[in-house]
């Protein structure tokens, strides 16, 4: 069994690995999978996506448009969603979000618009995540809607006339900045969003694509003379107190056609990471959308000394696209803090595992958002890396990893986190010893065929 991925019942036993290699075509955008798919709710004709993500998180949002009236044809890897005729069912319903964060926070956007009483609930997991971030914007819209007591799922959403909003979004947060740009193209009500940090854009990139009126302003410093010296140049700050904001005209139908949907950067970091741990290794990662919103972790890695290039860059249905190719480096160990945490949030477990075989001691803080995710990942990268006999401190809002020594395999539970399950696999890669992956179909929530994928690259 050496050198292999060994799958028993629902556990995936990962040995160590020599090299990897090869060219790899991956699964859709998760993000772009799910604004696809609601805002196809609101489109006059049909719309179809080609590399519509595979993941049960985006499933769900499938299952929501289909509970709304919509219609939904599965055929070779290509949705085609066609949008009620009658206009959304506006009955009381309840919609199942499953895993999906994603699917709850958006579509409680898009319902709050469109007067229509639901109940959004979700499973265990789920239903222990925050809400209210998204619900208090929603209320100044003066959406009628309703978190439990502790601020989490159930939503009970009832109908109400929107009004148009003029927002600064307290935390950086591209879901609560879609739900309510989907709330206002659903209403009819003009919303400006602004940023203190930017956010990933999907969502404003298919509105455009889909014929909406949006537009982004985007601040910057201006370079000018220095009024001392003209010789010199001074640097004159923004006054503003946010980096860019997003104007939407609350007009709707948005047009149908067709969306091709490029590769998961999130799902890309863990082989990136791969390729760049296992000695001698050389992986070429196709169409990935490199969306500069998203290429936090690419830009982090290259500042540690990566040996990560880009080629073939281009633009489909106005997202970003390159080959990315991966050669195994020598990295250095870093702080992450402030304001590039939210650009890579997704990716910070990837990076704890990268961190626990470079020299050194990284430092990853102010990401305490990674406590409400599937799963406490502060907690569950901490127990887990202590398990591999890596050194590891814990802090409210991150950890401090002690790299550089061997890897010891283990008995990982990901307690239902994709993410974590997915990082320690490749972790598993480099350990000596086997590494055991608990309950390893947590992987279905956003690439099930990660370890078939993983196991094609070995040589």
């Amino acid at each position: 069994m050496d050198n292999q991925v060994h799958v028993t019942m629902n556990d995936t036993v990962i040995h160590r690995a020599k090299k990897l290699t090869g060219v790899l075509n991956l699964p859709g955008d998760k993000s772009i999978s799910h604004r696809a798919a609601l805002l196809s709710l609101l489109c006059r004709e049909p719309l179809e996506v080609i590399n519509f993500a595979d993941g049960a998180d985006c499933r769900s949002s499938l299952t929501a448009v289909e509970r709304l009236g919509g219609k939904v044809e599965v055929n070779d890897g290509r949705v085609k969603l066609t949008p009620p005729s009658a206009g959304l069912q506006s009955q009381d319903q309840t919609i199942d979000c499953g895993n999906s964060g994603t699917t709850m926070r958006l579509l409680a956007g898009l319902l709050c618009g469109a007067k229509i009483s639901a109940q959004l609930i979700g499973d265990e997991s789920l239903s222990s995540r925050p809400m209210q971030r998204v619900v208090e914007p929603l209320r100044r819209m003066n959406a009628t809607i309703e978190a439990s007591a502790s601020g989490t799922a159930p939503l009970e959403i009832r109908p109400g006339s929107l009004i148009p909003l003029d927002y600064t979004l307290p935390v950086a947060s591209a879901q609560v900045k879609s739900a309510l740009l989907l709330a206002g193209l659903s209403s009819g009500s003009d919303v400006t969003i602004r940023e203190k940090i930017p956010t990933r854009d999907h969502t404003e990139r298919l509105i455009a694509e889909l014929g909406g009126t949006i537009s982004v302003e985007e601040i910057t410093a201006e370079i000018l003379p220095d009024p001392v010296d003209p010789r010199k140049k001074i640097k004159s700050l923004p006054t503003q107190d946010y980096k860019r904001a997003v104007h939407l005209k609350g007009v709707t139908p948005l047009n149908g056609g067709v969306i091709d949907i490029p590769g998961d950067l999130s799902t890309a970091a863990y082989f990136i990471a791969a390729a760049l741990m296992v000695p001698g290794s050389h992986l070429i990662l196709k169409d990935v959308g490199v969306n500069a919103t998203r290429c936090g972790f690419i830009h982090l890695l290259k500042q540690m000394g990566a040996d990560i290039t880009i080629a073939n860059r281009r633009e489909v249905n106005g997202e970003p696209r390159g080959d990315i190719e991966i050669r195994q480096s020598e990295l250095k160990p870093r702080k992450i803090s402030g304001d590039a945490i939210p650009g890579l949030i997704d990716e910070i477990p990837i990076l704890a595992i990268l961190a626990a075989t470079i020299s050194g001691t990284t430092i990853i803080r102010d990401a305490s958002d990674l406590r409400h995710k599937e799963s406490d990942r502060v907690s569950g990268l901490v127990r887990n890396l202590s398990l591999m006999g890596v050194k590891v401190g814990e802090f409210p809002d991150g950890l401090a990893i002690e790299g550089g020594g061997e890897l010891s395999g283990a008995e990982i539970d990901p307690v239902g986190d994709h993410r974590i399950a997915m990082a320690f696999a490749v972790a598993g890669l480099v350990a000596h010893g086997d590494t055991v992956i608990k309950n390893s179909d947590a992987v279905q929530i956003s690439c099930p065929r990660f370890f078939t994928m993983l196991e094609g690259l070995r040589q």
